[in-house]
């Protein structure tokens, strides 16, 4: 018989998978911060010269 004031027993691997979970979260985000830059810097890099520029 358990005694009805004992305590359930206290796992560590659900705290290893919140881990995984909240890294993976902040890697994705990190990533698409990262693409997303490189987009634009494309973008701008090939973006037609504003008509007042002189041209070369």
């Amino acid at each position: 018989m358990s005694a009805s004031g004992s305590n359930p027993p206290r796992y560590r691997w659900p705290w290893f998978v919140l881990a995984g979970v909240v890294l993976f979260i902040v890697l994705a985000v990190a990533w698409m911060y990262v693409a997303v830059k490189k987009e634009e810097q494309q973008r701008n890099y090939s973006a037609p010269l504003p008509a007042t520029a002189p041209a070369k």
